[in-house]
């Protein structure tokens, strides 16, 4: 019991500081694609390392080398989550933190339609209310009622609200396709998390060569590099394996609970930290739909049908 509840805080305080540290390094002039690579390689060490311990290095050359085929059709997740960490980071940039993670639960809705495409969920009526809710909620906090903002400032937050949103679909549809493959195999989590990661490195290492080579020609690879993203990496690498653990021990129910609290704390530190965010009627009701749907849709899942 007392695990549980020890994994569900870690993740509101996982959720709330990375959206703290990557606003607060947005001013630095790093290159995006470095930062992804490392914390993709520090999820692929933490894995091969949990893999050895649990099931050897056999277990490895068995399901990640010989078995190389379905190793790159990992490959498909793990191209949408590099392009989707670069999405999130410039998203974050652009948005406040209250905007940026209230927007981002959009992705219950993609991961819900791709869920009825590929895997034949099926979606109760009050889940389907909820996914209404929630995209009525989103809308409400993206509308902005003072019209006299500065044009840069607009152009901003179109750039961010346009990157989560194609975030929202990637990390939809890689969601339920790396779920496909879970069900769809006898190998652990843990080692599908390594071939993820392996792909996600091999992936980000293209798009750095391809993408970064003047930047890295004139700054160098580790340019402004300072501690505060180290601490962007660690927190980005292990809040998707955190997540995991929520989910062993404790369930998908705590884990929305998790969730809601955070985008409650994230609005909290745009409206008093950064002070970037009036907080307005608009807002306010957005917020409270956005939480209402979060929780409805999963405490009412479908039934399952009698065989």
């Amino acid at each position: 019991m007392s695990m549980k509840y020890v994994c569900l805080v870690v993740l509101v305080l996982q959720t709330v500081s990375n959206v703290l540290l990557v606003r607060r390094s947005r001013h630095l002039n790093i290159s995006i694609p470095v930062v992804v690579v490392c914390q993709e390689f520090v999820k692929l060490v933490t894995c091969v390392l949990v893999v050895l311990y649990s099931e050897g290095i056999s277990s490895i050359h068995r399901h990640v080398i010989r078995d190389w085929f379905t190793t790159l059709k990992v490959g498909v997740p793990a191209l949408l989550y590099v392009a989707q960490n670069q999405l999130l980071f410039i998203s974050l940039a652009n948005l406040d933190p209250a905007t940026y993670q209230i927007t981002y639960q959009l992705k219950i809705l993609t991961t819900a339609v791709f869920s009825i495409v590929l895997l034949r969920k099926s979606i109760s009526k009050t889940q389907w209310l909820s996914l209404l809710v929630l995209t009525v909620g989103v809308i409400l906090v993206q509308w902005r009622e003072d019209t006299v903002s500065r044009d840069d400032s607009k152009e901003s937050s179109l750039v961010g609200v346009a990157c989560i949103l194609v975030a929202c679909l990637t990390s939809g549809f890689a969601g339920v396709f790396f779920e496909m493959m879970l069900k769809g195999g006898t190998q652990s989590v843990w080692v599908r998390n390594t071939q993820l990661a392996l792909c996600s490195c091999m992936v980000g290492l293209i798009n750095l060569v391809v993408t970064e080579q003047d930047f890295i020609a004139n700054n160098g690879l580790f340019h402004d590099f300072q501690p505060i993203i180290f601490a962007v990496i660690l927190s980005q690498a292990y809040g998707g394996l955190l997540i995991g653990l929520v989910v062993k021990y404790a369930d998908n129910i705590l884990k929305v609970f998790a969730t809601s609290i955070s985008i409650i704390l994230s609005s909290l530190i745009g409206i008093f930290y950064f002070n970037e965010l009036a907080f307005s009627l608009n807002f306010g009701v957005g917020l409270s739909l956005v939480l209402m749907s979060t929780v409805l849709y999963s405490m009412f899942p479908a039934k399952k049908k009698a065989e």
